[in-house]
């Protein structure tokens, strides 16, 4: 089960993953990678456990 995770620590990730941040709109940023593309929210210290597993699906798809 996953849990709630610290945005910094999400955005490392991201990064690792070979995503940049795009765009911001109001507290959330468009993360990019080739065609791949994940919004994450920035304005709160967790990411949620829902969101948490949608980023950890673009991660696998970009890494394939």
């Amino acid at each position: 089960m996953v849990s709630d995770q610290p945005t910094r620590r999400v955005q490392k990730q991201l990064r690792d993953a070979g995503f940049s941040a795009e765009r911001t709109s109001g507290s959330h940023t468009v993360w990019v990678n080739g065609s791949i593309s994940i919004t994450v929210p920035d304005g709160h210290r967790t990411i949620s456990p829902g969101v948490y597993r949608n980023i950890l699906k673009a991660i696998k798809e970009a890494t394939e």
